[in-house]
């Protein structure tokens, strides 16, 4: 069992722009109200880089600030670790046409968006993070993977890290096989060490036996639940917005391997 604790948190979605709207529709204090997403421009890069930068740039960069800025840490004092099945599923759908296709000319712009890492390459280049900077994918277990990895590192290093999983929708024709028809980004700040604003504490472990993780409290994340990956962390946002002090919960996240990675949560 690995013990870390969290300082930050951020969320986006359809209807659920950040982690203040977020908590108050899971504690009831607000009904949820369907919209459409709407991305955001990143603040946090510059504005050529706004402009040149993917749809899945935008999500991951949005949470990631919005988990930093609660955290009150500069980005700078954070090392990375980001989560996605395939980055950005428009440019991977523009550059498969293009390749298809005669002339083979692809856009400079996404050919330089178009791997994986960009999301964590453009959030390490505009904070200034000099430290460890990862981008993984594991398909519908990526969060539990990342989870694991933010962990260890948080434990096995100086500095705090931030955990970012996020997903945007792949336009037709593989829009049928990547089945995530709306965007989704969390991100949570990670320390090895209490520290002074703790959220909570998570007790991370690795349990054989369980196959399937655990459901969202209210049944308006139902639908982004089970279509988008990166939502497989609403369970444990609703129990950092619902717990009392004192009071522990119980959280199945993802598979890693053979084994269910567990979150035990405390206040």
């Amino acid at each position: 069992m690995m013990r870390v604790w969290l300082s930050g948190i951020g969320i986006s979605a359809a209807g659920v722009p950040d982690w203040d709207s977020a908590r108050a529709i899971i504690a009831g204090e607000r009904d949820f109200e369907a919209t459409e997403y709407s991305y955001r421009a990143p603040e946090l890069l510059s504005g050529a880089e706004r402009r040149r930068c993917p749809a899945s740039v935008k999500l991951a960069l949005d949470v990631a600030e919005q988990a930093r800025i609660m955290a009150g840490v500069e980005g700078a004092d954070l090392a990375g670790v980001f989560a996605s099945i395939a980055g950005d599923g428009p440019i991977v759908t523009r550059s498969m046409e293009t390749l298809a296709t005669s002339p083979r000319h692809m856009s400079p712009t996404d050919f330089h968006n178009s791997v994986h890492n960009a999301a964590v390459g453009y959030w390490a280049i505009a904070a200034g993070s000099l430290h460890g900077a990862t981008s993984l994918s594991a398909a519908e277990d990526s969060f539990a993977m990342a989870l694991l990895k933010g962990a260890m590192q948080a434990l096995s290093g100086s500095v705090p890290i931030l955990l970012c999983a996020y997903e945007v929708p792949f336009p037709a024709p593989l829009d049928i096989k990547a089945g995530i028809p709306v965007p989704f980004g969390a991100a949570l700040v990670l320390h090895g060490e209490p520290p002074a604003n703790c959220l909570a504490s998570l007790d991370i472990a690795l349990e054989a036996g369980e196959t399937t993780p655990s459901r969202p409290l209210r049944d308006f994340w139902s639908g982004v639940f089970d279509t988008n990956p990166a939502a497989r962390i609403i369970p444990i946002a609703e129990q950092i917005a619902l717990m009392a002090p004192g009071a522990t919960s119980v959280v199945r996240v993802g598979a890693v391997g053979s084994s269910m990675l567990t979150v035990t949560l405390a206040r």
